[in-house]
């Protein structure tokens, strides 16, 4: 059950929730389409969905996070999602961020992410980018 009445944004909903602790990864990633992209202002560094999936079980063996939404936006094929992150690492150094995910949407998949959040509390968790060129 989501809060979303349109699909696009149930959609890209669905997906952050695959990201979550909890979340199932596989059911998240057959959302997204073979052609997919991901870009963070953490990294400013594409990735593919191969590569995004890698960072994101990599991040999970470090701190699990849970997303609580403020408001989503859309139009046409774009979905916005604001909200806000938080979580503990297994060091007990603790994330909290608001963020702003960016989706485009085609054929009722997801093509692309593009994620805003709080860079400084990323490194408080999580020193090293989860996904740098010089890691894939």
């Amino acid at each position: 059950m989501t809060p979303f009445d349109d699909p696009q944004a149930e959609l890209a909903w669905m997906f952050l929730q695959s990201l979550c602790d909890g979340g199932d990864l596989d059911e998240g990633f057959t959302l997204v389409s073979d052609d997919f992209t991901y870009w963070s202002i953490v990294t400013r560094t594409e990735l593919d969905k191969t590569i995004f999936r890698r960072a994101v079980e990599r991040r999970k063996q470090v701190f699990e996070v849970n997303i609580e939404l403020i408001r989503c936006v859309n139009e046409g094929e774009t979905v916005v999602v604001e909200g806000h992150c938080d979580g503990v690492s297994t060091d007990r150094a603790r994330y909290d961020s608001p963020f702003v995910c960016i989706f485009d949407t085609r054929d009722g998949l997801i093509v692309s992410l593009r994620e805003y959040s709080d860079t400084q509390s990323l490194a408080q968790v999580y020193p090293v980018p989860c996904a740098t060129p010089e890691r894939r």
